[in-house]
């Protein structure tokens, strides 16, 4: 208990319970004003022992509620990482069209056919300067005989089977095996369906179309990697406590770009900020139209908070109306963890009471 007028430390109580506080202030009947959290014992003790007294609810304990349950909101809300479009290049009206999955094994087969020319274009060089064979394979890697295929002026990078349509008897299935391959199906599972479906080719065939598939798919999931970024969930619940110039991990563009994705997170931004600035102006008349809008949002653990500001309602309009706080309090709260300390935990509560008081008469008469 602290005189908020003098920052002094009155008392010690060793209970929590409604009765024992009542007891306890209704031995000081000039008590006018208390500030206080949102413990409903509390406010039940103030009320019995002092009915005409103005109670009114700490600012840090109302934000701190909202911010938590906004919290809990967000953390339901959000994956621990959350993945935008990361824009790389300058949008212009000149900038083409990303490529289709259809263009991805035409840009595979480009890439394959410029990494061979490359080796062979190499091999070439190490020919002109004299080497032998030995030599070269020694020096690239390259196998004997595809040294040797190098060397040959007629042989050409490109592969000469691409985009040949051979007649297969596993084509008519082909759709069947995507859809299961999408769908995570382990290989036999695949060859167990197919074969129901009708077909008797062996099964390296499933194997072989399957595997070049997945190896398709993985490249296609790779290729659209390359423009996303991803933020994690953490920054963005540092917003509840932070403006975002100071939280290192997001930027204001990659916020957009998540409330764009999520447009509620915006709401939750809104609602607390407003909250803020209803307390500083002091505009006890929209606080009705705040908890509305609260409730609003379809939050359970900001519909509690919203019931127990209700409850409470008469302190909380203190609260934006008074300055009165629990700073005092809370600080005294540190103070005497520090007595305790120096007593090891082997006094019993009446001589941490005593040291306590002792020391608040000392400071008050040096």
């Amino acid at each position: 208990m602290v005189n908020a007028d003098t920052g002094r430390v009155v008392d010690i109580l060793e209970s929590r319970e409604s009765a024992d506080v009542t007891k306890w202030l209704s031995t000081f009947p000039n008590i006018e004003i208390v500030s206080r959290d949102g413990s409903t014992i509390y406010a039940s003790a103030i009320k019995d022992a002092h009915p005409d007294a103005m109670q009114v609810s700490d600012r840090f304990h109302i934000f701190k509620g909202l911010t938590d349950a906004l919290r809990q909101y967000i953390l339901s809300m959000l994956s621990p990482r959350i993945s935008i479009q990361s824009e790389t290049e300058p949008i212009s009206y000149w900038r083409k069209a990303p490529r289709a999955e259809t263009d991805l094994p035409e840009r595979m087969h480009e890439a394959t056919t410029g990494r061979r020319a490359a080796n062979i274009e190499k091999v070439r060089e190490l020919g002109a300067q004299g080497l032998n064979l030995s030599q070269i394979c020694e020096r690239t890697g390259h196998s004997y005989p595809t040294v040797k295929k190098y060397l040959n002026l007629d042989f050409q990078p490109e592969y000469r089977e691409y985009g040949v349509n051979y007649p297969s008897k596993l084509k008519p299935y082909c759709d069947a095996i995507d859809a299961m391959i999408n769908e995570r199906k382990t290989f036999r599972e695949i060859a167990a369906k197919i074969r129901g479906m009708g077909f008797h080719g062996s099964e390296s065939t499933i194997r072989m179309y399957a595997t070049h598939k997945r190896r398709h798919n993985q490249a296609l999931y790779n290729d659209a990697q390359k423009n996303i970024e991803v933020i994690e969930r953490k920054y963005i619940l540092k917003l509840l406590y932070n403006p975002i110039e100071k939280v290192k991990g997001i930027r204001e563009e990659q916020l957009s770009k998540v409330i764009a994705e999520y447009p509620k997170l915006s709401v939750a931004y809104d609602l607390l900020s407003s909250y803020k600035a209803l307390f500083a102006a002091r505009h006890v008349e929209d606080l009705e139209q705040w908890l509305e809008s609260a409730r609003s949002l379809g939050s359970p653990d900001v519909e509690s908070y919203v019931n127990g500001i209700t409850r409470d309602i008469g302190a909380v309009k203190n609260a934006i109306l008074y300055s009165h706080n629990n700073g005092l309090a809370e600080g005294s709260v540190n103070k005497i963890k520090r007595i305790k300390h120096t007593m090891y935990g082997r006094a019993s509560f009446e001589t941490l009471r005593t040291k306590t008081l002792l020391y608040e008469r000392w400071r008050l008469i040096n």
